[in-house]
């Protein structure tokens, strides 16, 4: 069994052409609760078939896997590096979690993470 796809899934909520509030905004307020949490959280596809989340994972590769408890994972299922650099997207993602959640969910959001102005 794979730890993960080579890409997400047509609506992982990661690529930006996912459908919008596919998702519940709960789900979302628990990524961005876990995300800061230097332990974070281990997430499964939503197709629930066993692997974890790809979309996901590139996020958390491309920011040098901050999750303490997914580092703890990799390890314990001897995923190799190179599965995980060979993971891609076909399509734009989003770029943080407060990128994805304020697309989603624009008013709720709304006042996340505002852009900084000097």
């Amino acid at each position: 069994m794979n730890y993960c796809k080579k890409q997400p899934c047509p609506n992982c909520p990661y690529r930006k052409d996912a459908p919008l509030a596919h998702w519940s905004i709960e789900e979302f307020k628990d990524l961005i609760s876990n995300e800061k949490s230097q332990f974070g959280a281990v997430y499964d596809c939503h197709k629930k078939d066993k692997t974890r989340c790809t979309g996901w994972l590139i996020m958390q590769r491309d920011n040098n896997y901050p999750s303490i408890n997914l580092r703890l994972s990799l390890i314990k299922n001897q995923v190799p590096s190179e599965e995980l650099d060979a993971l891609n997207s076909p399509v734009p993602m989003y770029e943080t979690i407060e990128e994805m959640a304020k697309a989603n969910y624009p008013k709720q959001f709304k006042k996340l993470w505002q852009p900084r102005t000097h």
